[in-house]
Parts: structure tokens; sequence; C-alpha cells
């Protein structure tokens, strides 16, 4: 694993994602590239544009804390952001 998010983690793990949670439905779904000035996270950002349950949340965090990756939810755009925290 490494320091930040690549491209071939973030593809991996939403694979993941798609498998073990039931969440998406024709979602809005981006991969965006890495932005050296960005304050959340390092490397690639994962948006998906859903509002999530319960259940879904608990899925995706559990996914995301076995590669390190943590979940941000913006309310009002249902928008969730999957990044790699900076240390």
């Amino acid at each position: 694993m490494s320091f930040f998010l690549n491209r071939e983690e973030a593809i991996l793990v939403l694979k993941e994602i798609f498998d073990k949670c039931t969440l998406f439905d024709g979602t809005y779904l981006s991969l965006v590239p890495p932005n050296a000035a960005s304050l959340l996270s390092q490397g690639y950002q994962v948006h998906i544009k859903i509002g999530l349950d319960d259940e879904n949340r608990s899925c995706m965090q559990d996914i995301l804390g076995k590669h390190g990756l943590a979940l941000n939810e913006e309310e009002k755009k249902e928008l969730v952001i999957i990044f790699k925290p900076k240390k």
C-alpha cells in the first residue's frame, strides 16, 4: 500500500465496494486526480453522489478501514468522498 491513494488502488477499492455494498444504483462516480493543494487528502479521491444509509456507510467504512482510507460526506450535495488522509 502506498502513502497516497493511487489510481490502481482506488479502482481495487471501488471493485470491493461494488461487490460487497448495495448502495450503487445509478449514481454519479468520479475519480479525481491528485491535487497538491488539497487539504483533505493525498493522491486520488473518489467522488460518489449518493446519500448513504447506516448499513451502506458501515459497509464502506469497513472496506476503507482495511485500506487505510477515509470517508467524508457532504450532506447538502449528497456527495461521498473517499480519500487517503494526510498524515
